[in-house]
This record gives structure tokens, sequence and C-alpha cells, in this order.
């Protein structure tokens, strides 16, 4: 029998629970897989996540082949054009299928490569809210629904930390307050699990060092899960040994500690590994059966389908135009030192050269330290944004426009955080312990070894000061600036002036 349909499966959907696959008729349809090495090269992405995506298609080809699927893999094709073409040579398929891409616009390119052979696209798997969720909160198509609506809406939906009177356990929806303890001598870490490269991974490893050796990162030391199998061994070993503890200091920051008591579940999830319900229903069930404690629980199920749903739904409602906003009119070239971490400032060498290892730092890191400092400094919208995606092994486009536009730079006019996330050194002294062996002083804003995130947020102010005089939320921040000496505000000027000029080294 003919196989009439092609499946068409790309790097971030390998799961057997895809709804093109799903949809699709054994008997009579050929998946196709394609490497495409001009996809890798669209931006200079880490070559870690490289690595995962490469390493989960080849394994997840070798699934479905075990499930009796015939499958056409192209390994280090040129293009997406290129392998397409030798694939409708070959099979000259009746209709192609695929389910939904994740990037704005991608759908519309993959249909553009096809030759007009007729396509259908199905539902994204890895995702529980409809737009129908989203939209019903807005009164008007320009107003604007805050994650905790949206986030109360999922808990409805999912039915996930309620009682029998479908109310939150506990009395609260969100247990935020009490998941801000500063690090100290009572928090416990546990390490993740690793997982050494099998035979395949060490394969894809020397075809990423050979097709893509100047993008940033290396290959060394691999520790992620690249199968389904392996990644929920991951997802047991956060449940089993830091679920309960990660509530508590999941804000919390520590020298040369990049995972804490964080999942690391998302590079898993956003190349659909695992799903987003059963990892809530598994973290409610360690309660339940009093294991996690409920501020533990609710801040992992609030992750997960409150802000990862909701930056999903930002981003598909706003896009294309939201990824070009600018509201602070932010313009200053990232410094080099955000692909070298090579910077005096304890905290961002600290974190970039994390990054640099790991293609990872966990949620807090990226904030409040990168984000911040890229808000308060004054970086380029794109070039920030571009580098979070470049660098993040769990970083695509929905995801990364609406944290770093919407939420890290404050760029989008304040449409997903109603004020920006800016802060001195005194938070990162407070959450961390970055500041005790710094070249910086941490208590000064003006002098010559002045912490740069004490001068640069002070100058951040002054320079919106307008804009935020507004701000309901900006009020008592705003009140201590109008407090401060023209000379006072001369000497922030001036110094922020001189940082900017040396690359704010």
């Amino acid at each position: 029998m003919s196989n009439t349909t092609t499946v068409w499966i790309t790097g971030d959907q390998c799961s057997l629970n895809n709804t093109a696959l799903m949809a699709a008729d054994k008997k009579t349809s050929c998946i196709l897989m394609v490497e495409s090495i001009s996809r890798g090269n669209q931006i200079r992405y880490h070559k870690k996540k490289l690595v995962l995506i490469y390493s989960a298609m080849r394994h997840f080809a070798s699934l479905l082949r075990s499930e009796g699927w015939k499958v056409d893999y192209y390994e280090e094709s040129p293009s997406f054009e290129d392998a397409v073409q030798r694939h409708i040579n070959l099979h000259s398929p009746e209709r192609f299928l695929w389910m939904q891409q994740s990037e704005f616009g991608a759908d519309r390119r993959l249909a553009s490569i096809i030759d007009g052979i007729p396509h259908e696209l199905t539902p994204h798997c890895n995702f529980l809210s409809s737009s129908e969720d989203f939209e019903e909160l807005h009164s008007t198509p320009d107003s604007r629904v805050t994650m905790d609506r949206f986030y109360r809406q999922m808990r409805l939906k999912t039915k996930l930390l309620l009682n029998v009177n479908k109310q939150p356990e506990g009395g609260a929806w969100s247990y935020d307050k009490e998941n801000r303890e500063p690090p100290g001598k009572n928090m416990q870490a546990r390490p993740v699990r690793k997982f050494p490269p099998d035979e395949i991974t060490q394969s894809v490893i020397k075809m990423v060092e050979h097709n893509f050796p100047d993008h940033p990162g290396d290959t060394n030391n691999w520790i992620y899960a690249v199968t389904r199998e392996d990644a929920l061994l991951s997802a047991e070993d956060f449940f089993e040994n830091r679920l309960d503890e990660f509530g508590p200091h999941q804000d919390a920051m520590v020298y040369g500690e990049p995972f804490l008591n964080h999942s690391v579940l998302s590079p898993y999830i956003n190349i659909c590994l695992l799903h987003p319900l059963e990892l809530c229903q598994e973290a409610e069930r360690r309660y339940r059966r009093g294991q996690a404690r409920l501020s533990s629980v609710e801040g992992f199920i609030r992750q997960v389908i409150g802000w990862r749903e909701f930056i999903w739904r930002v981003y598909w409602r706003m896009m294309p135009e939201y990824a070009r906003r600018n509201e602070l009119e932010a313009r200053e070239n990232l410094p080099e030192f955000f692909w070298t971490g090579d910077t005096s400032m304890r905290c961002l060498n600290d974190a970039i050269n994390t990054t640099i290892k790991y293609a990872y730092s966990h949620h807090i890191i990226r904030l409040m330290i990168l984000g911040n400092f890229a808000l308060i400094a004054g970086l380029d919208t794109l070039q920030t944004n571009n580098w979070f995606a470049s660098m993040y092994i769990d970083g695509y486009d929905w995801v990364m426009v609406p944290n770093v536009i919407g939420m890290t730079l404050h760029a989008d006019g304040g449409y997903v955080g109603t004020k920006p996330y800016a802060a001195s050194a005194n938070y990162i002294k407070k959450m961390s312990n970055y500041c005790k062996q710094c070249a910086f002083n941490s208590q000064t804003s003006t002098e010559n070894d002045s912490c740069p995130f004490n001068t640069l947020y002070w100058d951040f102010l002054i320079r919106n000061e307008d804009r935020f005089a507004r701000n309901a939320r900006m009020f008592m921040t705003m009140r201590n600036l109008a407090s401060k000496s023209d000379q006072w505000r001369n000497d922030i000027t001036e110094r922020a002036s001189q940082l900017r000029k040396s690359g704010f080294q």
C-alpha cells in the first residue's frame, strides 16, 4: 500500500501524543523528520540546545520505527527545502500532516516548502489552554488579563489543588509569599540526575561540533535526558529529592550552584518528552500523600499551568507586532561579556558562565540578574531577546518573546507585568551570596567602585521618571527618587554614562 500521507514531525514535537501522529494511519503514512542545518544557523543557538534537539529527534525516530512507523529521516540536511524535495520525489505524498508549530509564522513557512501539496494542521499536544480560555477573560479586545486571573481559571479547568467545594487547597490560590526565603544554613539542595551521552548522542555531539563550530557554549559534560524514558527518570528525581524543598528557596541564588532545588524539566516539556499535566498531577499526588509541602507543590504547578500557559497565550494573541515593542526606547548594544562571561560583577560572571556551560540557569537568575541588568542598562530589546533565545536549552520564540520583551524588559508597556522588575544590589545581596566577594561595593551608587546595579538602577528611574510617575505600583520608588538632590542625580547620570562608554565594566 502506498504512503499517501506524510506526517512531518519537527524537533520540538518528539511525542507519541503528537496530534498529527495520532491522526495518521500507520499503514498509509510516512513520517518525515529533517535535521536542517540552515535552521540551526538561524541564530547562534547554544551547542547543547542543538545537541538536545537533534539527539531527541534521532532517538524518537528510532522509537517510531520500533512502533511500526515508516520513517524518512534526513541527517545533516542543508535545509528543510532540500530534504522535503527529496522526500516528495521519493514518496509522492498526496497530503502533508503536521502538528501546529510553536513559533509564529512557522506553519506558513513549512507550507511554502511543500510545493502546493494539500496540508492539514492539528492542535499542539503540550498545552492545556485554548485561545477561547484566554479571550473570554478579556472584557474588550484591548483589555489586559493578569496572570493571576488566568492561573485561577487554569486551576479550575484542570481541577488541580482544589478541595471538594472547588476552592483552592489550603484556602489560597497562591503561596508565593512563602516562597521567597534567601539562601541560608537551612537550605538543602540535592544534585540533579545526570544522563551521560549514549552512542547516538555522542554521534550528534560530533555533528554539532562539525556543523556549528562558532556557536556559543560547548558540548562537554553532557547531563541532559534525550528520551522520554530518561526524562521521566529526571522528573522522578525531582519529585523524590527536591520538590518539597523547591518552594521556600526558589528565588535564592548561590554562586557556583546552577540548579539548587529547581526541577530542570522545562527542556523536556518544551520538546514534548514530558507533558505539563502529568507533571502537575504527580506533584499534587506528592502533596496528597504528605511527601511535599503545599507551598512547594503550588509554586511548581503555578509555573507550569500558570506562567507557561499564560506566556503561550500572550505570544499567540499579540504576535507579530509584540516582538518589536520597545516602549522604554532601550537601544544600548549588548556588552561583549554576555557572550564570554568576562566581567568583574560576580553575579553576572556566575550567571553568564553557568549559562555558557549548561545552556541553563534557573528563572530568578534569568529575571533578576541577567534580565534586570539588561533592563536598567537599557540594552536593546531585540539583541537581548536574541541572546536569551540563543543561549537557553529550553528557549523558543514563544517562550522568550513574552518573557523577555514583556516580563523582563517591560518593553510591552505593562501588558505582561504592571511594573518593571528593576532592582538594585540590595535585592541581589538579600537573595544571594554574590556580593560577599565581589569587586564592587554593593552599598554605594556614585563612587568609582560602586556596584553597577546600583548606579544603573537609579539612572533607569531618572531616565523614565515621567513615565513611571503615572504607575501606581511605582509610587513609593518614585517618591524616593524625587527626594534626591540635583547633584546626586548628576553624579548618577555621569557614572552611568561612564559605564556605558567602558562596556559596563
